[in-house]
This record gives C-alpha cells, sequence and structure tokens, in this order.
C-alpha cells in the first residue's frame, strides 16, 4: 500500500513538473515570436523607408486642392504648410459647441521618410494602460491598427489618434469634446488615400 501510494506520490510530481516546463518553453517560444515580429517589422520599415525616399512628395499646390473647408459639422478654421522635413499639412476644424479637431498629416515621401518610421513604430507597440480618467492603448479601428488616447474628468474630453495610412502618410490627430471612435470617423472623411499620385 505504502509503495502504491509513493509512486503515485512521484508520478503526480512528475507530471506537475513536465507541465511546468511546458509552460516554461510555451513562453519561451512566445518571446522568440514576439522578437521575430519586432525584427519583420524593422525590415518591412527600412524597405519601406527606401521606396519611400525615391517617391515623390506631394506638392502645396496638391495639398490645397485636397483639403477639405468642412468635415461634416466641423468648419476648417485653419492650416499651415511647411516643407522642411517632408511636407507636414496641419488643419483645424471646429464648431460652435468648442468641438475642435488638430491634425498633423505627414508625407513619408521624398525628406519625409524617416518620420514616418516614428507613426509606425507608435501604432505597432502592444500598449493596454487604464485608469479612473481614461485610457491609452493600440487598437483596430476599421482595418487600421492605431495607438489611441483617451481622457475624460468632468467636463473635459479629448482624444488622440496616431497612425500611418498605406505605410506612406502618418497622421496625429487631437480633439477635445469627442471620444477616439467619433474622431476616427472624421479621419476616415478626410479620405487621405487621394494625395497618393
Amino acid at each position: 500500500m505504502k509503495k502504491t501510494t509513493i509512486t503515485i506520490f512521484l508520478l503526480l510530481l512528475i507530471s506537475t513538473a513536465c507541465k511546468k516546463e511546458n509552460n516554461v518553453l510555451n513562453k519561451a517560444k512566445q518571446g522568440l515570436g514576439n522578437v521575430n515580429e519586432l525584427i519583420k517589422g524593422a525590415e518591412n520599415l527600412q524597405d519601406n523607408i527606401k521606396k519611400l525616399s525615391e517617391t515623390i512628395a506631394v506638392t502645396k499646390a496638391e495639398l490645397k486642392a485636397w483639403m477639405p473647408e468642412q468635415l461634416d459639422d466641423l468648419k476648417r478654421s485653419s492650416f499651415q504648410i511647411s516643407k522642411d522635413m517632408g511636407t507636414i499639412c496641419k488643419l483645424v476644424f471646429k464648431d460652435d459647441n468648442k468641438k475642435s479637431i488638430n491634425i498633423n498629416i505627414v508625407d513619408g515621401a521624398g525628406n519625409g521618410a524617416p518620420m514616418i518610421s516614428m507613426y509606425s513604430m507608435m501604432q505597432n507597440m502592444d500598449m493596454d494602460k487604464e485608469n479612473d480618467t481614461g485610457y491609452e492603448r493600440t487598437q483596430k479601428m476599421g482595418d487600421q491598427k492605431v495607438y489611441v488616447k483617451y481622457q475624460k474628468s468632468g467636463n473635459y474630453e479629448s482624444s488622440k489618434l496616431q497612425c500611418t495610412i498605406n505605410g506612406r502618410f502618418g497622421i496625429e490627430a487631437n480633439a477635445k469634446k469627442m471620444t477616439p471612435d467619433e474622431l476616427w470617423k472624421y479621419i476616415e472623411k478626410l479620405e487621405i488615400q487621394k494625395l497618393i499620385n
């Protein structure tokens, strides 16, 4: 009887040890998978930057012809175009109820190619933080992975979205008095892909 009990006990110990070892191996494999994903992402980004640096950037005239004067209930209150580190377009839209959106669009073509790496890194991070006033995470919006930051406290409400469109245009949008989902709908209405020559 004692031998049987000891044998059963030893078998349980061996079984538990094997399960723990499998868990460690699985975690190690998962860790290697994440490293491989990062390496693959870096290689893709490097290839994209090379391709973008050989692409002709959108002109000021093309930006002016494209930029909308209104996004649904929001009117464009100002714009600014600069060509220092690639072509950067800043748009501000507002309504009468203090709802507003500031949008920066960076064309990664030509001199702007290195700028796109920052946007790509942010949207490809695996982040999820939350507290009693908001959250910060990367998530899918439509078919796009997006870096999202949202805060709400009393009458204050702000949203920030950051992503790349078609691997070429870096987008950063900051909004007051709206949720990230509402802000994303406005970004979709911009139809930024129309800027691609």
